[in-house]
């Protein structure tokens, strides 16, 4: 991007890394979009998912993510959810999965929500710039960070309920 050259980056290599934080090892995977297919390692980590999904988005338009947590939610888990109020529109997945029965709230903070997280039982961390969009997976220079560790996912859970707590039913 420094040379002013936009998506047409490879794919990271390594995208695995284990960082040693006094002895206890965290997995994080790095992806950068378009180049790794980020939508795709976001529906493979929450195919993962066996207690809860927990997600807040500023823009959420992607089909093939929505389906995950549809199918999770029929499943049985928990899966809810907080979006940018001023980005739900026809093209959100705000209604379908709202229609669908899953908690799915509109942001109720005066500004904007510009959280780009999922919380898979609450131990994974899905985040970075990556919209669940198809601009994010496609069109857009964005990158996909995915944490293992059940400390810092209590953080983003947190926050989460924080913010649901804030937010409002449809």
């Amino acid at each position: 991007m420094w040379n002013g050259v936009f998506k047409k980056g490879s794919e990271v290599k390594y995208p695995v890394v284990i960082l040693n934080n006094n002895g206890k090892n965290i997995r994080v995977k790095t992806y950068f979009c378009p180049e790794d297919a980020c939508a795709e390692q976001v529906r493979e980590e929450l195919k993962k998912a066996e207690k809860s999904i927990y997600f807040m988005a500023f823009s959420f338009t992607h089909e093939g993510i929505a389906n995950v947590l549809l199918l999770k939610n029929l499943d049985g888990l928990g899966v809810k959810g907080v979006m940018e109020a001023r980005q739900i529109s026809e093209h959100s997945q705000f209604n379908r999965l709202w229609q669908n029965g899953i908690e799915v709230r509109r942001d109720g903070n005066k500004n904007n929500l510009h959280h780009k997280v999922f919380i898979v039982d609450e131990k994974t961390v899905i985040t970075g710039s990556f919209n669940p969009t198809g601009g994010g997976n496609e069109r857009n220079d964005e990158n996909l960070v995915i944490i293992e560790d059940k400390e810092i996912a209590q953080k983003f859970v947190e926050e989460f309920w924080k913010v649901y707590g804030e937010a409002v039913s449809p």
